[in-house]
């Protein structure tokens, strides 16, 4: 089964060298009246409605197509499919290993992504943060994303002659790193990625106390608890941390590369980041286990639904009126 997961962007846009100057998306051309439109979905809307049906000429090789897309208020879902071309690959059964088809180098092989754009209201239905930001949710396969044509395709069509702004879609972070190892209900995996291995003739190297590296033929080192254990350790490492003002990446050797812990919460639902960074990027790993699948894929209609679960747990709820509805488009 491929991985699958959604990955939250915010989005905004504000004054070129003032990022206090931050504009209300709502009312654009209070801000620059070159914009097309007044609102930044009117816009969106806009770049969707004209966005062609063929593939993007072959001086670039990855393709991006939007399938459909509905607009709801505040609130525009879609389908956006992508892929590479400008190569030959063969396309084989995995079961008998025959070639069923020799893709061409004008061929693509189309990935069907879903997106959500929210636009966050308040409860008494003025927009959030005086409308300065937007929420962006991007559904990823494997490592199959659409982020950077995106933004590509909004700064070249819904930006198209506005001056004097800068444009940014970057990540959500959550807390702490620290606050959610200590908050997680287990500690399930550990994955350190070294640069090089100590060998017999070399010090070992501490990665936090009681943990040394073991001379191994490889670069990464997983470790796991035996028997569904815990590392319990590395909670109670956190909470020493967090006391001192400090953190992971403070105690671990310049010759790792990465240092990723995987936690469990939430009735054993999993999430793996970096203990090298105080922040961590949000995304929401899913189970094609549990939710509805078509054609080897999650469904639109349980997307949409996890994707009103993220929304809802970045967003304050007591503030923001919640995200709500099911999916208004088919996969």
């Amino acid at each position: 089964m491929p991985s699958e997961k959604l990955v939250p962007y915010s989005f905004e846009i504000y004054e070129h060298g003032n990022p206090d100057n931050g504009y209300n998306l709502t009312q654009l051309h209070a801000h620059d009246t070159a914009f097309d439109e007044n609102h930044i979905l009117d816009l969106m809307e806009t770049l969707f409605s004209n966005q062609d049906t063929n593939l993007e000429p072959s001086t670039n090789d990855k393709t991006f197509v939007i399938e459909e897309y509905h607009r709801d208020g505040n609130i525009i879902e879609g389908i956006v499919s992508t892929g590479y071309h400008g190569y030959e690959a063969e396309i084989r059964d995995v079961e008998s290993g025959d070639m069923t088809h020799l893709k061409g180098e004008d061929e693509a092989e189309q990935m069907p992504l879903y997106f959500l754009i929210y636009l966050p209201h308040t409860r008494e239905g003025k927009p959030y943060d005086n409308g300065q930001t937007a929420l962006i949710i991007l559904h990823q396969v494997n490592r199959i994303g659409v982020k950077g044509k995106l933004k590509k395709h909004i700064e070249q069509t819904c930006l198209s002659g506005v001056t004097d702004y800068t444009m940014k879609m970057e990540p959500v972070s959550t807390e702490e790193v620290l606050e959610k190892v200590i908050e997680a209900d287990r500690v399930a995996k550990l994955d350190i990625n070294v640069r090089k291995i100590p060998g017999d003739d070399e010090s070992r190297m501490e990665l936090v106390k009681g943990l040394s590296t073991e001379e191994v033929g490889t670069r990464s080192l997983v470790l796991r608890p035996e028997h569904g254990g815990n590392f319990q350790w590395v909670k109670n490492k956190a909470a020493s941390l967090k006391d001192r003002d400090t953190h992971f990446g403070t105690i671990v050797s310049d010759d790792v590369e990465d240092f990723t812990v995987t936690i469990q919460k939430d009735g054993g639902r999993s999430e793996t980041f970096s203990l090298l960074n105080e922040e961590v990027a949000m995304r929401k790993d899913l189970d094609s286990d549990e939710l509805r699948t078509d054609a080897g894929l999650i469904t639109a209609r349980s997307l949409r639904s996890e994707a009103n679960d993220l929304a809802n747990d970045i967003l304050d709820q007591q503030i923001v009126e919640p995200v709500t509805g099911t999916a208004n488009i088919e996969k």
